[in-house]
């Protein structure tokens, strides 16, 4: 599926105007996602080019000097009139202050939980590149100043608002069920309608309410989907409950300590939700578990201000008074002494900690503490991109350097995939399946194209393969920097 499938040109294209896509970042990457369209009307007295980004995100996995993240965009940022996020993650928001200093003076839209998400995700990032910049005698992307410009530039969109962008792209978020706030974007030209996921959120969702499909009428044109796990079937959750009860009660067995690598937006307040439950339902005994990670936290606090965001049984339990994300013997720890106080306490314990590859955060120096410990377990509960110490981890390496320190495993290590907030490979082939069909007459071949990004080439080209043999969908697995010409519908 490398190529694309050249398809008959419609009769009903527009005259005189055109459409491109270009996949700037995001291409056969699980990382970076960073999309422009380009609209172009040669109608009038005088060209008109209107374009739009959907995200600006980080490349993620790679040591710092050798990323992609400082080299220049490959288009000019001034000529930029709109971006679109889909939800906070670095990999989807890491480079908007980038972008504000290279000229962007047009205005972003992100849903309220997004952009309440966005600074603090932000303030993390820009601590840690700082850092590895410094190591690699760089000059960072941008600074904190560059947050604060970009932030100006900043307006929340509810679901289901259309913004129009100099009367051509009308533009619409849909929930994406993928974390807080996540949304899918739906752009609207000139008859035309694009699609973008983002990043989709499993069937069901874990906190939030299922992903949403448009229904527009005359259906969706181009599906632009993420493939992450294209190629992979998630654990149910039920077996990843069941994995993290073995992790502690191995722990508790042990009187040692379980390092558990959290993603701080979404992962960790799933985990979170589940030690609570289970300490209710009598599964566990309540010992001390340790949320060791001032991001996580912060975002927590955005969770528990945006309750009307969540599942329904959720925003009953809260309305109840009962917090899920809190429970018994759960200790908070807010500064680097008080993460250093962690190894005091004497027997069981739990820590939850950021990153979670462990490319970053306070979790990196529990590993050098707790790895060598045979005692110990580490449960890896999320994707582990490869370059990442999480994937070396994950793949059996018996020392690993943190830090530049060389660190022998001895530690229990597992993994579970169940509390994934991502859809899976047949999540993802169903959610193509119901945007072929919804709100167009299905019959005869399917006029709907899918681009398949935001994976590693292997799961990206066995999910076009899917959509194509499976719904016979023409599908493409673009190249990093590919543009294509996007035929008009009207």
């Amino acid at each position: 599926m490398n190529n694309r499938t050249e398809s008959t040109p419609p009769t009903n294209e527009v005259k005189g105007k055109s459409l491109s896509l270009t996949f700037a970042e995001g291409a056969r990457s699980v990382t970076g996602a960073n999309f422009l369209l380009e609209a172009t009307d040669t109608t009038g007295k005088k060209e008109k080019v209107v374009r739009i980004l959907i995200d600006v995100g980080l490349k993620q996995g790679q040591q710092f000097c050798e990323s992609s993240n400082n080299k220049p965009f490959t288009y000019d940022a001034h000529t930029v009139d709109a971006v679109f996020f889909t939800h906070a993650h670095a990999d989807h928001i890491g480079l908007f202050p980038k972008l504000a200093k290279e000229g962007f003076t047009g205005t972003a839209y992100a849903t309220p939980p997004t952009s309440a998400l966005i600074p603090v995700m932000l303030a993390d990032s820009v601590s840690i590149i700082g850092r590895e910049a410094a190591k690699c005698s760089q000059e960072p992307p941008y600074t904190r100043e560059h947050i604060e410009q970009a932030m100006a530039l900043l307006q929340p969109l509810e679901y289901k608002k259309t913004v129009v962008v100099h009367d051509t792209f009308s533009v619409t978020f849909y929930n994406a069920g993928h974390i807080l706030g996540s949304a899918l974007v739906l752009v609207e030209v000139w008859g035309t309608k694009i699609l973008f996921t983002g990043d989709l959120g499993r069937t069901p969702a874990i906190l939030l309410p299922d992903p949403e499909v448009p229904e527009v009428e005359g259906g969706i044109d181009y599906l632009i989907t993420e493939s992450v796990y294209g190629n992979r079937k998630h654990e149910e959750v039920s077996e990843s409950e069941e994995a993290l009860l073995k992790s502690v009660r191995h722990t508790t067995e042990r009187k040692g300590t379980l390092l558990i690598p959290s993603f701080s937006l979404e992962r960790t307040q799933i985990i979170l939700e589940a030690f609570d439950r289970f300490i209710r339902e009598g599964l566990i005994e309540p010992v001390p578990v340790f949320l060791d990670s001032p991001l996580a936290t912060k975002v927590t606090e955005i969770y528990k201000l945006n309750t009307h965001y969540m599942r329904e049984n959720l925003k009953e339990q809260f309305a109840r008074g009962d917090d899920p994300f809190s429970f018994p013997r759960l200790k908070v720890t807010y500064t680097r002494e008080d993460s250093k106080e962690i190894d005091e306490t004497v027997g069981t314990k739990i820590i939850i900690a950021g990153a979670g590859m462990s490319h970053g955060g306070r979790i990196r120096s529990h590993e050098k503490t707790y790895l060598p410990d045979p005692n110990a377990s580490l449960l890896l509960v999320g994707y582990q991109v490869p370059g990442s110490l999480g994937r070396r981890l994950q793949d059996g390496n018996k020392t690993v350097v943190i830090d530049r320190k060389k660190v022998k495993v001895r530690a229990t290590i597992s993994k579970t995939g169940g509390f994934s907030a991502h859809a899976d490979r047949d999540d993802l082939v169903a959610f193509a399946e119901e945007v072929a069909t919804k709100g167009r007459a299905h019959s005869g071949e399917n006029p709907l194209e899918v681009f398949v990004a935001l994976g590693e080439t292997e799961a990206s080209a066995f999910l076009a393969q899917r959509i194509s043999g499976f719904l016979g969908i023409k599908t493409t697995v673009p190249q990093k920097g590919e543009r294509f010409e996007l035929p008009l519908m009207s």
